[in-house]
């Protein structure tokens, strides 16, 4: 299982299938394993599969059931402990307060059951947004998603320095003013000091006013999702945290399209159990990368393997606050065998792909480059590194002042590919001079782990955006990550923020990207790999969703086909 933290997917414009160097399984029945490589000619449809069906096809009501990885403890998706695919997969049904949607493909639209129309200007230096709300938009408790809870999100997520922990600031350090226009609190206009790209990023997001409260917003979520504060299709029925069980109802309040679907459950589950689960038909889908899934799935009667690109990026997460010398981190990058690691990762798959060089972007994207500082695994140069920084071979390994270099690798669940990569990883730093060990921790633990940095390296990573300037500040502005990075990484990002143009910004962010990987050296790529979505055959608009994954689920038009 490739764990991932979660980030808003967003874009202006359409993702386009650029020339890429992964193998994508497009077959759609379980007997095939067709392969196609994804290159420039390739439609992005290829990328993703969902059993795309009109609303007017399916029947009305029915129950989903899901297997979850973990369930909270942290129901926040804005708080550095609960940013985790899961958790904003799970809230997704009964928190969708947005004024964007992104659909599979990446193009982002209008979310108008939130925001009815926006407007974007440039007045001298400033940049001028104008959002026109749906009045008929609350949140469950009955507070308005007006002005006051957009001048909340602004307040609470525009200086990591604030008292709120949360993960990330975006672009709302740049709000100077949210003003109401003639005195109407749904015609809002949103003053910018400078420029600011994506704009779909700021509101991608509303939260309830209550949430100024930095008690409640660190602390006040854990085993309590708050419904009363949510504003979505689904509500909570129940959450049995002994159990790990979520049960989702439409909401009654909700103004919207109806969902088709009349309960969502989520179940919290080990991938073997929900393997297991999907064969005696206690659950509806299960979503696997590894080939212990694909293969003891693909062929369940009355299902079908449903394939796309899993949007991912990681493999090789360093926390500079446990491995804080520069030089170390450096000699892992330039020293780790990240092809092997891939290798094992897919071993059984009928998926190839060779090792991508960016946390910022898919190698399909047309503006893709590779900016990982080395092609392939270095072991000498490794070691020069280290030696220039003070290190001495003492025996096996290097040390310093008496006390040897010494990492550990986190892993999360005991299966046989998490188990033999970390046992690879292990080898393969003895071979650099570094001694690791290896922190097993259960699956439900990922986000807790996670999130406080307990950990020195993990194979966990991030998704990916279609357009990288979000994830690119995200991962290598100081002020987003306690501080690590450097002054004039800053400068850059600064300067690539207020950059209007699409491609022009996205070079811009693999500059940053290159001089943060060869410079400071703590988020590196490993791997992206496929997404394969085991899912009983009449279920409808569910299954790879390529952007529209975790909070963009399209959860009001999944239900059963007739």
């Amino acid at each position: 299982m490739t764990h991932a933290i979660t980030r808003r997917t967003a874009l202006a414009g359409t993702a386009t299938a650029g020339a890429a160097a992964l193998l994508v399984g497009c077959a759609k029945k379980n007997n095939e394993e067709t392969k196609n490589i994804a290159d420039s000619s390739t439609d992005i449809k290829e990328l993703y599969d969902i059993n795309e069906q009109p609303v007017s096809a399916l029947k009305q009501g029915g129950t989903l059931v899901l297997s979850i990885t973990a369930l909270g403890p942290d129901f926040n998706t804005w708080s550095a402990s609960g940013n985790s695919s899961y958790t904003s997969t799970v809230m997704s049904p009964m928190r969708n307060a947005s004024f964007w949607q992104t659909l599979p493909d990446g193009s982002e639209v209008l979310n108008k059951a939130y925001c009815e129309s926006f407007e974007q200007k440039i007045e001298g230096s400033k940049e001028i947004l104008t959002y026109k709300l749906n009045k008929q938009a609350v949140f469950n408790d009955g507070t308005p998603v007006d002005i006051d809870a957009m001048r909340t999100t602004w307040e609470v997520k525009r200086d990591e320095e604030g008292p709120w922990k949360i993960e990330g600031s975006e672009l709302y350090g740049k709000i100077e003013s949210i003003e109401a226009i003639d005195g109407d609190n749904f015609h809002v206009k949103v003053v910018c000091k400078e420029p600011a790209y994506p704009v779909q990023n700021l509101f991608s997001e509303i939260m309830h006013p209550s949430m100024r409260d930095p008690e409640l917003f660190n602390n006040g979520y854990v085993n309590n999702p708050h419904p009363e504060y949510c504003s979505g299709p689904f509500k909570l029925e129940s959450l049995n945290t002994g159990e790990k069980v979520m049960t989702l109802v439409p909401n009654e309040k909700w103004w919207g399209d109806k969902p088709v679907l009349d309960k969502i459950i989520f179940r919290q589950m080990e991938p073997q159990a929900a393997r297991a689960a999907l064969k005696n038909g206690e659950i509806d889908a299960v979503a696997t990368g590894t080939a212990a899934g694909y293969n003891e799935l693909k062929d369940t009667a009355g299902t079908v393997v449903r394939r796309g690109q899993y949007l991912f990026a990681g493999g090789l997460n360093i926390n500079p606050k446990r491995v804080e010398d520069q030089k170390v981190r450096k000699a892992i990058f330039v020293g780790t065998d990240r092809e092997n690691l891939g290798k094992i990762r897919f071993q059984g798959l009928p998926y190839k792909e060779k090792v991508s060089g960016s946390m910022v972007m898919m190698p399909f994207n047309k503006n893709y480059r590779y900016n990982f500082p080395v092609e392939t695994k270095d072991v000498s140069q490794a070691q020069k590194i280290l030696e220039g920084a003070g290190y001495t071979k003492n025996g096996d390994y290097y040390a310093k002042d008496g006390k040897n270099v010494k990492v550990s690798i986190t892993i999360f669940g005991d299966t046989a590919v998490n188990n033999s990569m970390a046992q690879a990883f292990v080898q393969n730093m003895k071979e650099i001079g570094i001694e690791c060990g290896i922190d097993q921790q259960p699956n439900s633990a990922f986000s807790k782990v996670v999130g406080n940095k307990d950990y020195d390296i993990t194979f966990s990573g991030y998704s990916v955006s279609s357009d990288p300037t979000i994830g690119t500040k995200q991962f290598y502005y100081r002020k987003e990550n306690d501080g690590v990075g450097t002054a004039e990484i800053d400068a850059m990002i600064e300067k690539m923020l207020t950059e209007p143009d699409d491609v022009k910004r996205a070079q811009l962010c693999n500059d940053i990207e290159k001089k943060h990987m060869d410079e400071v050296c703590t988020l590196g790529t490993s791997f992206n790999g496929p997404d394969y979505v085991i899912v009983k055959e009449k279920l409808a608009n569910y299954g790879s969703f390529l952007y529209a994954r975790n909070a963009q689920i399209p959860w009001v038009k999944i239900g059963w086909m007739k």
